[in-house]
């Protein structure tokens, strides 16, 4: 039995998960808090510190730390990059380093649409999955790949990047700098935009009120989403397809959509071996994944 602490810092909160691997593993302990954005990266920095050695001192065993962060990152030096919704200047911010001088313990750095995968395929709707799409709807569009049961991350852990594919060539400037991404057409602001409403969770109660432009806004970004699951169906033939986030709470108002959109385009493998599923593990998934992450 080993147990081992993940971190999930968002641009509102941190959440936090104490994970217990034996022959099953199980998740032990779990927090959130506000995340510290006052003094921008410092303050966050020092905030993700605090909780680390915190739950060190409270829960007995735990021998390493896994730090999921969203935007662009060198895993292997433990540094961040570009992260476009955390305040604080983000580009070569060292985060490993004094996570693991402050815990004495080993301490691993991946982005959180991946950790989100790698929770999902271990412990919720991705359990058994040989190749596997995790989506990651919100703020951003994130994503992550299992492939042949093992969480992949390429070059500089950004394989997974489902939102940064083309769909439009000539569409909306994207974070990235891109035109046209999937991100740029199906992040919250974007679909609540398209609603006309204020807020994605504004937009997805009018559309199950029966109001018709949400409905037709939530049908529009579904039909990018199936675009993008789509392309990534038939170049790496995934049999599962889990997604979570805020706007996943939609449901089948989304998730139909999106399977009837990738059954109207692929035609290289059969559809019916696919399954699009919301995740199981809510909030914490990045939390879990992080922990799993840092474990190995």
């Amino acid at each position: 039995m080993s147990r081992h602490l993940g971190l999930d810092v968002g641009g509102t909160n941190l959440k936090w998960a104490v994970v217990e691997r034996d022959l099953e593993p199980r998740v032990l302990k779990t927090g959130v808090l506000p995340t510290d954005t006052r003094g921008g990266e410092q303050s966050v920095v020092r905030q993700l510190l605090d909780v680390a050695k915190t739950v060190f001192a409270d829960v007995e065993g735990v021998e390493s730390v896994g730090v999921g962060m969203p935007g662009v990152l060198e895993p292997e030096a433990g540094v961040t990059k570009f992260i476009p919704n955390i305040p604080g200047h983000w580009d070569g911010v060292q985060v490993i380093g004094p996570m693991t001088d402050a815990v004495r313990s080993p301490a691993r750095l991946i982005n959180d649409a991946r950790a989100f995968a790698l929770a999902e395929h271990g412990f919720g709707a991705g359990r058994g999955a040989r190749a596997m799409l995790g989506i990651t709807l919100g703020t951003g569009v994130g994503g992550g790949l299992i492939l042949d049961g093992q969480l992949y991350l390429g070059h500089e852990g950004t394989a997974g990047e489902f939102g940064h594919q083309t769909i439009l060539p000539d569409g909306p400037r994207c974070g990235c700098g891109n035109h046209g991404c999937l991100e740029a057409l199906a992040r919250a602001d974007a679909i609540a935009a398209a609603c006309g409403q204020s807020s994605v969770e504004a937009a997805v109660a009018a559309a199950r009120a029966g109001d018709e432009r949400a409905q037709h806004g939530l049908r529009e970004a579904a039909r990018y989403l199936g675009i993008g699951a789509s392309n990534v169906v038939v170049l790496l033939a995934v049999d599962r397809i889990v997604i979570g986030g805020g706007i996943a709470a939609a449901g089948e108002m989304l998730l139909d959509p999106i399977r009837q959109e990738i059954a109207r385009r692929v035609h290289v493998t059969d559809v019916a071996r696919i399954t699009v599923v919301a995740g199981e593990l809510g909030i914490w998934a990045g939390a879990i994944g992080a922990a799993l992450h840092g474990s190995t």
